[in-house]
């Protein structure tokens, strides 16, 4: 195998400034397609986003909303049409080469080499990314343990089940322990239990250091993992933050509460919802010593509520 002059310049660069730059921002992109009906369409408009050093970062949207697109994009598959794309402080447009070797990628398709053994998979691509020979089986060792195919190490890829597929898929992007991690749905079609084991490894990497992009349909997924989202419908940025800031901004000023006791007279403005009341707030703590005043010791249960991410992207992104 061989390296292009920028490369190897790259691997003697001095690692720890390069991980301190931005490991992804992306200006102003658009991507435009020809039909076969020779109509121009934009699939995606003019798109910027930064990810942080550090940071787990969730790319939502619905369908055909052009996630897939930027992954491809980042990912150098794709060439944005205006714009400009950037990894750890390189252009992917004009060092291609070297970003795809700074970055792991989990597609969403299950692409591999079935013939081959899982051994003979992550060792051929373990090469292609540089990892050297002597750290070679150990790197392997130590990522099928936690992806749960250390007993799977000999056979061929075309006879995993497809959670195991997903899991192979997930291994090859980690074996050269890639600064920016991107995941496109990587929990697609595996049970409750593996999708725990890899939101585990997920923030077990991030916590080493690894800053990680990801797109998932499982909202609940990115609440569980996301410190920040930028949310896309039809190709547009239509929100962007802090995933805590853009649920305080949809949430509701209630507060709702139980009571032992429901036969009591009750503070105006309270509403009966199924087992709840609900007590919209003017001022937080101010209302909070009203209700309880009020409501003394019949409180079963009290809190104030954030707005759901399921919430929030049916609201946005609904006709």
């Amino acid at each position: 195998m061989t390296f292009t002059l920028d490369f190897i310049i790259l691997l003697c660069y001095n690692t720890q400034n390069i991980y301190d730059m931005m490991p992804l921002k992306i200006e102003n992109v658009t991507k435009k397609f020809t039909t076969p009906a020779n109509k121009e369409f934009i699939a995606v408009n003019n798109v910027s986003l930064e990810i942080e050093p550090g940071k787990i970062y969730g790319l939502l949207g619905p369908n055909g909303a052009g996630k897939s697109t930027i992954i491809n994009m980042i990912s150098g598959l794709l060439l944005p049409t205006s714009g400009t794309i950037e990894v750890l402080g390189h252009n992917v447009a004009k060092e291609t080469e070297i970003t795809k070797q700074i970055i792991g990628i989990v597609p969403q398709e299950i692409v591999m080499e079935m013939a081959f053994t899982v051994e003979e998979v992550l060792y051929y691509f373990s090469g292609m990314y540089g990892v050297p020979k002597n750290e070679r089986a150990s790197r392997i060792k130590s990522i099928l343990k936690d992806l749960d195919l250390e007993d799977k190490l000999h056979e061929r890829a075309r006879t995993l089940s497809g959670g195991m597929k997903r899991r192979l898929m997930v291994a090859k992007a980690l074996l050269h322990k890639p600064k920016l991690l991107i995941l496109d749905e990587p929990t697609a079609g595996v049970d409750v239990s593996l999708r725990q084991k890899i939101w585990s490894l997920v923030r077990r990497l991030n916590q080493e250091g690894t800053t990680i992009l990801f797109t998932t349909h499982y909202l609940e997924e990115a609440e569980q993992l996301c410190e920040s989202i930028t949310l896309i419908n039809h190709g547009q940025v239509i929100k962007n933050g802090k995933l805590k800031d853009i649920q305080q901004e949809f949430s509701k000023n209630t507060i709702h509460f139980e009571l032992f006791d429901r036969n009591v007279n009750h503070l105006p403005g309270v509403t009966e919802i199924g087992v709840e009341y609900e007590f919209p707030i003017t001022n937080l703590s101010d209302d909070m010593i009203k209700l309880t005043d009020h409501y003394r010791g019949n409180i079963k249960g009290i809190r104030s509520e954030a707005a759901s991410l399921e919430q929030i992207f049916l609201k946005l992104t609904q006709p």
